[in-house]
Parts: structure tokens; C-alpha cells; sequence
């Protein structure tokens, strides 16, 4: 099978499985991306994020992931929401609204591999959802699906910044995407919406002050953070520079019905519809039973109601 036609297929499969877009990049070392990431941890900017501190040099190498790795496939998975979540209740970041997307993302994948290896029996591959050391926003700029935008996300200027990247790691080679433009210019309204001033520069984000981790990742009480957020609007995640964006202006509403807005107890409530007060009142055999496979159990319930109080 020759590059081209094996690029034909997974760009069909792609699309069979709803996402929004595929590119793909040949395997290289990335000293330039591993030298910005050894800088950031140098300045203690990944916070309590020791995973990011580790494994570095798998990041730089992504065949030492995968014997033989010869190429990168990358694709988006659309979440872009129908409504945006009123900011009279609790704020959660919108690719959270639905379920956790690490095992769906995952899973289309694994079907889209599936496939190539009834084609090609001696089909190698990995896949990752933000599940190993890999730069996967790097990689879908090599793969030509956009430009690395000054809050840090990749943004597509067909698809805007709504996507979730999920990756294959194959033994083939295939047709090799080119490298876009990049498309911020001299704006800046993402430095200058972010109300914790996480972004000390283009594409260098500070996590210690960022909102997102506080409220998802960091283990600590808020009176104990080295730059400790106000209390805010946001009890999961962030939105803000996302939305100031205006790029995020583009892209279609996402099909994928797992990316909806979770309804919880009965009748049923929406996620994002969903009061401080239930939340602060919300006990935890409810919670499990019914944000299991959401995102938001990757804070869990205390630290929900400790970044609503």
C-alpha cells in the first residue's frame, strides 16, 4: 500500500468517526519543544505537575514509544457547545460540560487502528489521549491542523480552538501535513483577559497562577496557593482566554452527543444548569453515581465545593 492511498483510508476513517479533522506529521526529535518545556519546569511554571518534569526525553522522541514509529497521526475531536453555560452558576470549562473524553477519544481510535490492520497485518501502533509523554499540540501543528496561539492552545483556523487532539503512533508512512502560519498577530486579548495574569508571555503560561489548575489539579486549599486565585466564577476549569479569543468564533457545533451537557438526578438536571447550593450540598454516593465518567471527577467533590465557597 503506498502512502498516499494508506492516507486516503485514515482520512476516510476519520471522518467516519466524526472528527473534525486529520494531518499528519513524520516521526523527527523535537529538541525545540523539549527546550521550552525544560525552561518552563526550570521556572517552576508545571506548578505541582511533577508528570511534566518527567520523561522528558520521550516527549523529545516519540519512537522510543513505538518500535519502528515512522509517522504521527493526529486528530480533532470536536466540542464546541450548543450554549455556553450562563455565569449565574458555577463555572466549568465547556469541554467538560458532556463526558470524559480521554476513553471516547481513545476508543474511535482504536477503531480507526482496527481497521488499518485489516488492511496491514504487520500494522504497529500506539494510541494516546493525553495519556503519555507526548507533545501532542506540537505534533498537530507539524500535521498542518493549526498554530500554537498565545494562551497556548492549538488553534484551527478552520475549526478554532473548541478540539481535543487524540494521537496514533504507526509503523507506516503516509502523506505529511505542512506547517500553517501562525495567526495571532499582534493581538493580545488573551494576555489581557486573563484574570490571574497566567500568561506572563506568548505560549508561556505560569500554571501556579492559572485558574485551571487551582481548580482541577493543584491538591491544595486555595489560602495555600503560591499565587492564590480569588474566589471566582470557575469551579472546574477556565474559559476565559478561550473565549477572548477570536478564532474560537469558528467552528461548528460539535455532533458528538458525549460532549453535551450531563443531566444528573431525577428528573434531571443539567451539569451546567446546577446551583452553588447543590453542589455544596451534594453528597458523595451521589456524585460518584452520577459524574462518574465525567471530568469532573478528575478534582472530585471536595475539591468542587472548595472552589465554590
Amino acid at each position: 500500500m503506498t502512502p498516499l492511498e494508506r492516507d486516503n483510508i485514515i482520512r476516510g476513517l476519520s471522518a467516519e468517526e466524526g472528527f473534525a479533522e486529520y494531518g499528519a506529521a513524520e516521526i523527527c526529535i523535537m529538541e525545540a519543544e523539549r527546550a521550552f518545556l525544560e525552561e518552563s519546569v526550570s521556572n517552576g511554571y508545571n506548578a505541582d505537575m511533577q508528570y511534566l518534569a518527567k520523561n522528558i526525553h520521550v516527549r523529545e522522541n516519540p519512537a522510543l514509544l513505538l518500535d519502528g514509529a515512522k509517522s504521527v497521526l493526529c486528530f480533532l475531536a470536536p466540542y464546541k457547545p450548543m450554549i455556553i453555560q450562563e455565569r449565574s452558576f458555577p463555572g466549568i470549562a465547556s469541554y467538560a460540560y458532556g463526558l470524559d473524553y480521554h476513553k471516547i477519544i481513545k476508543d474511535k481510535l482504536y477503531k480507526i487502528c482496527a481497521s488499518l490492520r485489516e488492511r496491514e497485518s504487520d500494522l504497529k501502533y500506539r494510541v494516546f489521549c493525553d495519556s503519555a509523554p507526548v507533545f501532542e499540540r506540537a505534533w498537530g501543528v507539524r500535521a498542518g491542523l493549526g498554530f500554537i496561539g498565545k494562551n497556548s492552545f492549538l488553534i484551527s483556523k478552520k475549526h478554532g480552538l473548541h478540539t481535543l487532539i487524540g494521537v496514533i503512533l504507526i509503523n507506516k508512512e503516509v502523506l505529511y501535513g505542512e506547517i500553517e502560519r501562525e495567526g495571532c498577530g499582534a493581538c493580545r486579548r488573551c494576555i489581557d483577559a486573563c484574570p490571574v495574569n497566567a500568561i506572563l508571555s506568548p505560549k508561556v503560561i505560569d500554571s501556579r497562577r492559572c485558574i485551571s489548575y487551582q481548580t482541577i489539579e493543584s491538591r491544595r486549599m486555595r489560602h495555600e496557593e503560591e499565587f492564590p486565585a480569588s474566589k471566582g466564577e470557575w469551579m472546574f476549569g477556565c474559559d476565559v482566554c478561550l473565549n477572548a479569543c477570536p478564532w474560537s468564533s469558528r467552528g461548528e457545533i460539535s455532533s458528538w452527543e458525549c460532549f453535551q451537557p450531563l443531566l444528573h438526578g431525577e428528573p434531571g438536571k443539567f451539569i451546567t444548569e446546577t446551583s452553588d447550593k447543590i453542589w455544596l450540598d451534594m453528597e458523595d454516593d451521589y456524585f460518584n453515581k452520577w459524574f462518574k465518567n465525567s471530568p469532573l471527577m478528575r478534582a472530585g467533590l471536595n475539591k468542587i465545593k472548595e472552589n465554590i465557597k
